[in-house]
C-alpha cells in the first residue's frame, strides 16, 4: 500500500463496489466491509488504537507473521481485532469515502504505530504489506 500502483489498484477496485454488492463469503455486508477495511488502514496511521491480543495469541502472531506476510491470499474467516469488528448498520457512501481517505493517508506513509495487536512489532513496509493483503482479501470477498 506504500506505492502508487498498489494504492491506485485498491482505489479502482473500491470504485467498482455498489450498495448492492454481495459477499462471496462471510457475514459483513458491503458497507460494513468498507468500514472494517477503513479501520484496518487507520491502525498503522494511529487513527484507530487497538489493544494487544491476550497471551498466547500474541506469541502465535509473532510465530506466523512471516507466513501471513508472504505471497498468497489471507485465509477466509480469520479472526480480527475487536476494534475492527463491525456489526452495526453503516452507510455505503460514507464508508466508501472513509475507506478511500484512509487508503490515501496510509499510502502517503503516515505510519505512526509500531505494533500490530496480533503480530507485534511492525515496520512501515510490513504495515503496507498486511494492509494491501487485507484490502485485497475483502475486495475479493465482494468480487472486485
Amino acid at each position: 500500500m506504500l506505492n502508487e500502483a498498489d494504492k491506485n489498484e485498491i482505489l479502482q477496485r473500491i470504485e467498482k463496489l455498489t450498495p448492492q454488492s454481495q459477499p462471496l463469503w462471510g457475514s459483513m455486508n458491503v458497507a460494513q466491509m468498507l468500514a472494517h477495511c477503513a479501520n484496518g488502514a487507520k491502525m498503522p496511521t494511529g487513527d484507530i488504537k487497538t489493544t494487544p491480543a491476550p497471551f498466547p495469541f500474541t506469541l502465535l502472531g509473532r510465530l506466523i507473521k512471516s507466513k501471513v506476510l508472504a505471497e498468497g491470499p489471507l485465509r477466509k474467516n480469520s479472526p480480527t481485532a475487536k476494534e475492527l469488528k463491525i456489526v452495526d448498520t453503516k452507510d455505503f457512501e460514507t464508508e466508501k469515502a472513509n475507506f478511500i481517505t484512509a487508503v490515501k493517508k496510509l499510502s502517503e506513509g503516515a505510519i505512526k504505530a509500531d505494533k500490530h495487536p496480533f503480530f507485534g512489532k511492525m515496520t512501515a513496509q510490513e504495515w503496507g504489506r498486511i494492509n494491501y493483503k487485507h484490502n485485497d482479501h475483502h475486495l475479493s470477498q465482494f468480487g472486485v
